[in-house]
C-alpha cells in the first residue's frame, strides 16, 4: 500500500533518517518506537505529506486514502459535536448538499418533464448516498463517540464547549469515521481514560485498513501491534511481533553484539601483546610486521552508546499510622449533579489503590477530595497523625511557572532544601549541568512532566495521590516510575489509563461509576475476572479487549476484501467446533422445518461443552501470562520461546472457539424464538377448532 524507499531527512546538520525503508501493507498494525527526539512524529508527517524529504521516495498506492491524527489539532468549527464528527467525508458531504439542492429544485419545477428529469437525478444521488454509507453514518458516529467516552448531552452540544482533551477525542472520532485505508496516529491515547483506551484498542484490532502509530502505552501496543519499527540513530530496525517480543529480541541482539565485541577486543589485545613483546627481537621481526598489518586490518569493537534514562525513586516516608486517610459519609455535587452521597473510604498504610471507571464518573473528584484541594460539601475527611499527602494532578504541567528556570521551580517546592540536593534530584531526571538554568517555557511536554515529578521528591510523604502521572512520559521513564511506585512503602492512590502501570503496582482496585464506589481487594486481573463473573456478556468482552481471553462471545473480525464487496463465507459451525454433527430438523407436510427437541438438546450440550473447553484453556492461558510476568523467564531463552509459542497458540484457540460459542448461542436463541412462535400458532389453531366444534 505504502513504500518508503531510502528516505533521508535532516534539519540543519542533524540527520534524522538515512536510507530508511519501510513497507506498509493493507492490514498491518505497526508501532513506531524509539527515544524521544528521534523523529517518530516527523516520520508520520512525511507519510501524511505534511513535510518533504531530502532524498529517497515515498510511493502510495493509487486511490489509497491516508488519515493523520497529530498531537495538536487545528481549531474545530463551531457546530454540533455529532455534525463535526460526520463532516470528515467531503465526498459524502457534497452528495448530501446536492441531494438537498435537487429536492428543492423538484418542488420548484412546474414542468412534469423537468420534474421527471430531476427525479431520476435524485434517485441516482440516493443510490450513491446509500453506497457511501450515508444512511448508517449517523449511527456509526454515535457508536464511535460513545466508545470514546462522549455522553448524549455532549454529542448534542457545541464543539465550543469542549476542552482541549475532548476536542482531541472528537478529532479521533472524525478520523475513524472517515475510514481511511491507512491510519497514522500520533499518541492517540494521550487524552483518553482507561475505558476509552480499551475500546480504541478493540476497534483498531478489527479495523479493515493499516495502522501506523506512536504510543507510550505498552499494553496498548502489545494488544494491537503485529510489527514494531524502532527509530534510533537515524536507522529503522524492524521486528515482527508486539512490544514484548521487541524488548526480548533487542535484549538478545544486544547480548550477542556485546559478546562479539568482547571476543574481538580479546583478539586485538592478544595481537598488541605479541607486537609489544617481540618488537625488539630480530628473529621475530617478520612475524611482528605481519601482526602489525593484521592489527591495522582488524575491526575495532565499538562501544555501544548508552542511553540516558531517568533514574529516581520516591523518598520512603517514616512509618505512620495504619489508617492514613478516612472519608466518612461524604457527599459532593456539581450544581444539580450528585457525584457522591454517603461515601465511606479508608486508605491504609502501604495500600496501592487504582481508581478505575468510565470518564466523568468522578475519579478525579474523588482524588481531589482525598488530597483536600476541593472542600467537602458534606461529611468528614480525617488525616492520620503527621500524614501530609502529596498530590500530582493531570494538569500539573499547567501549574509550572514558565518564566522560572528549572532550578527555581524546584526551589519553590522546598524553600529549605540545599541547591546541591535539588540539583541531585534534577540530575536523576536528566536535567544536568547548565540545563537547570533553562527557562521552563522551552521544555517539551515530556521534560515538563519529568520536572513535575521531580518536585514531588523533595520531601518524603506517607500518602501519594497521582492523577495520570504517566502523561507525556516515554516507555523507559514509565518503567522506572513503575519500579519506584512498586517499591514505595507509603500509601498510594492513583488514576491512570496505563494498564501496564496498574498491573505492575496496584494491589486494590476501586471502581467508580454513577456515584457508586465498589471495592475489589486484589490486583487488576482479579478485578477483570470478578467483573466478568458479575456480568458475563459484558465482562467477557472487556476481558478480551485488554488481551485476557475469557469465556464468552468474541465478535468476528471483518476485513475489507481486495476486490468486490463480498466477505469470505464463514466455515460451518460444526466444522469449527470439530466435534458433533448438525442435528437434523423435522420436516412438516408443508415443507417447513421445525426446531426439534433433539436439536434443542444437542445445542445445549454443545454450548456447555464449548464453555467448559474455553474455561479450561483460558486457565492455561492465564498461567502462561503469569509465568511471562516473571523477569527470570527471559533468562531461559528456550523456555521463554516455548512459553510464548504456547501463549499465542492458546490465545488463538480460545478466540476461535469463542466465535463458535457465540454462533451456537445465537442459533439456540433463534430456535427458541421459532419454537415459541410455532407454539403460539398451534394454540390459535386449537382455539379455532374448539370454537368450530362448539358451534
Amino acid at each position: 500500500m505504502i513504500s518508503l524507499l531510502n528516505i533521508k531527512k535532516q534539519f540543519g546538520a542533524r540527520i534524522l533518517f538515512s536510507d530508511a525503508t519501510l513497507q506498509i501493507n493493507g492490514q498491518d498494525k505497526i508501532a513506531l518506537v524509539g527515544p524521544n527526539g528521534t523523529g517518530k512524529t516527523t516520520f508520520l508527517e512525511i507519510i501524511a505529506g505534511k513535510i518533504g524529504i531530502d532524498a529517497g521516495e515515498v510511493v502510495i498506492a493509487k486511490k489509497a486514502r491516508v488519515g493523520y491524527l497529530p498531537q495538536d489539532l487545528e481549531q474545530l468549527r463551531a457546530r454540533n459535536v455529532l455534525e463535526e464528527a460526520m463532516s470528515g467525508s467531503e465526498a459524502l458531504h457534497q452528495v448530501t448538499v446536492n441531494l438537498h439542492r435537487m429536492e428543492g429544485e423538484i418542488h420548484a419545477a412546474t414542468s412534469p418533464t423537468e420534474q421527471e428529469r430531476l427525479g431520476i437525478l435524485v434517485a441516482h444521488l440516493h443510490a450513491q448516498f446509500d453506497a457511501m454509507g450515508g444512511y448508517t453514518l449517523e449511527s456509526e458516529a454515535q457508536k464511535i463517540l460513545a466508545g470514546l467516552g462522549f455522553k448524549a448531552g455532549q454529542v448534542a452540544g457545541s464543539t465550543r464547549e469542549l476542552s482541549g482533551g475532548w476536542q482531541m477525542r472528537l478529532g479521533l472520532a472524525k478520523l475513524l469515521l472517515m475510514k481511511p485505508d491507512i491510519l497514522l496516529l500520533d499518541e492517540p491515547t494521550n487524552h483518553l481514560d482507561l475505558e476509552a483506551v480499551i475500546w480504541l484498542e478493540s476497534f483498531l484490532k478489527r479495523y479493515f485498513g493499516a495502522v501506523l502509530l506512536i504510543s507510550h502505552d505498552r499494553s496498548f501496543i502489545n494488544g494491537l501491534a503485529t510489527r514494531i519499527v524502532e527509530i534510533e540513530q537515524g536507522r529503522l530496525t524492524h521486528y515482527t511481533g508486539n512490544y514484548d517480543y521487541y524488548v526480548s529480541a533487542k535484549e538478545e541482539a544486544s547480548a550477542i553484539t556485546a559478546a562479539a565485541a568482547k571476543n574481538q577486543q580479546r583478539k586485538v589485545e592478544a595481537t598488541e601483546q605479541f607486537i609489544n613483546r617481540f618488537r625488539a627481537q630480530a628473529t621475530k621481526a617478520r612475524q611482528v610486521q605481519s601482526r602489525i598489518k593484521l592489527l591495522d586490518k582488524m575491526e575495532r569493537p565499538v562501544q555501544a552508546e548508552t542511553k540516558k534514562t531517568v533514574r529516581f525513586s520516591f523518598p520512603q516516608p517514616e512509618r505512620g499510622p495504619n489508617e492514613v486517610l478516612t472519608l466518612k459519609e461524604v457527599s459532593q455535587s456539581y450544581g444539580t449533579k450528585r457525584v457522591y452521597e454517603g461515601l465511606n473510604l479508608t486508605v491504609r498504610r502501604g495500600e496501592k489503590i487504582a481508581l478505575v471507571g468510565p470518564n466523568g464518573a468522578g475519579k478525579s473528584t474523588l482524588i481531589k477530595i482525598l488530597a483536600g484541594v476541593i472542600p467537602i460539601q458534606k461529611g468528614e475527611r480525617q488525616l492520620g497523625a503527621k500524614v501530609r499527602p502529596v498530590y500530582f494532578s493531570q494538569h500539573q504541567l499547567e501549574t509550572l511557572d514558565l518564566k522560572a528556570t528549572i532550578l527555581q521551580e524546584m526551589e519553590r517546592a522546598d524553600l529549605t532544601a540545599a541547591p546541591s540536593f535539588l540539583r541531585g534530584i534534577l540530575g536523576a531526571f536528566l536535567f544536568t549541568g547548565d540545563d537547570v538554568f533553562k527557562p521552563v517555557s522551552v521544555l517539551s511536554g515530556g521534560e515538563k512532566s519529568r520536572l513535575a515529578l521531580a518536585k514531588m521528591l523533595t520531601k518524603p510523604a506517607p500518602l501519594l495521590l497521582l492523577d495520570e502521572p504517566t502523561n507525556h512520559l516515554d516507555i523507559p521513564s514509565r518503567d522506572v516510575l513503575e519500579e519506584s511506585l512498586a517499591a514505595y512503602t507509603g500509601a498510594l492512590c492513583f488514576i491512570t489509563h496505563d494498564r501496564h502501570l496498574i498491573r505492575a503496582v496496584a494491589d486494590k482496585i476501586i471502581e467508580v461509576e454513577h456515584g457508586k464506589v465498589t471495592f475489589y481487594h486484589g490486583d487488576y486481573d482479579y478485578y477483570l475476572e470478578k467483573k466478568a463473573r458479575e456480568a458475563p456478556a459484558v465482562g467477557m468482552n472487556t476481558g478480551l479487549a485488554v488481551g485476557v481471553p475469557t469465556v464468552g462471545p468474541v465478535k468476528k473480525q471483518h476485513t475489507r476484501p481486495e476486490t468486490g464487496n463480498t466477505e469470505e463465507r464463514p466455515r460451518p459451525l460444526w466444522e469449527v467446533l470439530g466435534k458433533g454433527k448438525q442435528p437434523a430438523a423435522k420436516e412438516t407436510k408443508n415443507g417447513d422445518k421445525n426446531w426439534s427437541n433433539n436439536q434443542e438438546k444437542e445445542l445445549r450440550r454443545l454450548i456447555a461443552q464449548t464453555e467448559q473447553w474455553v474455561s479450561k484453556k483460558t486457565t492455561e492461558y492465564e498461567e502462561c501470562v503469569t509465568l511471562l510476568a516473571d523477569p527470570k523467564i527471559y533468562q531461559e531463552k528456550n523456555r521463554f520461546h516455548a512459553l510464548m509459542k504456547r501463549h499465542d497458540q492458546l490465545k488463538g484457540e480460545v478466540e476461535k472457539k469463542t466465535q463458535a460459542w457465540e454462533r451456537l448461542v445465537s442459533e439456540y436463541e433463534q430456535g427458541l424464538a421459532k419454537k415459541e412462535a410455532a407454539g403460539n400458532a398451534m394454540q390459535v389453531v386449537l382455539v379455532k377448532k374448539s370454537d368450530a366444534s362448539s358451534q
